[in-house]
């Protein structure tokens, strides 16, 4: 069975496609050195980034034609790997790919769900499922064929955060070491804290620091006061802010484990990378 983990942020701009590429990536990495297991990137993201930062064509794949059932999973998932027209091989990487056509089908399934609840019906052949079960009715068999899902997650869920945090097991949540954004992730988490309460079973897996400057006074003390607030073991590496991570996508589609496996932001994912990969075999060996 998949682990699910959500990169998500309700503050734009804090790394959230970069830190879930390079997680999913990382993971598929370690996969493969440990004798084998695949990993999928779904996009919640209308922007398409993922596809982009992995140098892929999505083509007209698109995460909405799964939600309304007018294409299968099968379908609609893409190969990551480049190796046939020589970009980066990665064999036991995947996409499942959004494109602007997931924010028409959101207002399409909340309609569908509306005349639902009135007995009423859009498209007879497509069943009105709940929208904060979607996922997890849409998504569920990817838990038989991968070992890790990773969901890239607009700042904006909308709709879809209850849906997000019933399906996903853990969240991962960057967070951009300045003023602003430390508080933004304080309230972010609190709020996926109601969600359990409520009864949706997620945890914060990890808060990722990113866009660090070590030197600056102000970076120092807001890791300081993320680690006493969440301690270090839920506290990851620093991810610190250099070009190279600014460049990374632009180098042809290239993750931080292809373009710069040896400077310090990769590092710092593939510490993420080991963490959980780690909790994730101690689970399964429970």
């Amino acid at each position: 069975m998949a682990t699910v983990l959500a990169s998500v942020n309700r503050k734009g701009g804090v790394g959230k496609t970069t830190t879930a590429v390079n997680l999913a990536h990382g993971l598929a990495i370690k996969l493969e050195e440990q004798g084998g297991g695949n990993v999928i990137l779904v996009e919640l993201d209308p922007q398409g980034d993922v596809s982009r930062a992995l140098g892929i064509d999505p083509g007209d794949r698109c995460l909405s034609k799964v939600l309304t059932g007018h294409a299968t999973l099968r379908e609609s998932i893409i190969s990551a790997d480049r190796s046939d027209s020589g970009g980066p091989a990665r064999p036991n990487l995947y996409v499942l790919p959004a494109s602007d056509r997931l924010k028409r089908a959101k207002s399409n399934l909340l309609a569908r769900n509306v005349l639902s609840s009135a007995n009423l019906s859009l498209d007879e052949d497509s069943p009105a499922v709940p929208v904060d079960d979607l996922l997890e009715y849409y998504l569920d068999p990817l838990r038989q064929a991968f070992q890790f899902i990773i969901l890239d997650c607009p700042p904006s869920l909308d709709m879809l955060e209850t849906a997000v945090y019933k399906y996903a097991d853990q969240a991962i949540v960057p967070v951009k070491v300045d003023f602003h954004g430390a508080a933004a992730t304080v309230n972010h988490t609190n709020g996926i804290i109601e969600e359990q309460a409520r009864g949706i079973d997620i945890k914060i897996g990890a808060i990722v620091p990113t866009f660090v400057r070590p030197r600056e006074k102000l970076a120092r003390q807001m890791l300081t006061s993320l680690v006493r607030r969440y301690g270090r073991k839920t506290v990851s590496l620093a991810v610190p802010g250099t070009v190279i991570v600014e460049q990374s996508p632009a180098l042809g589609g290239l993750t931080l484990f292809e373009s710069a496996p040896d400077s310090a932001p990769t590092k710092a994912y593939q510490a993420l990378v080991d963490k959980v990969f780690a909790e994730a075999v101690a689970y399964e060996q429970v």
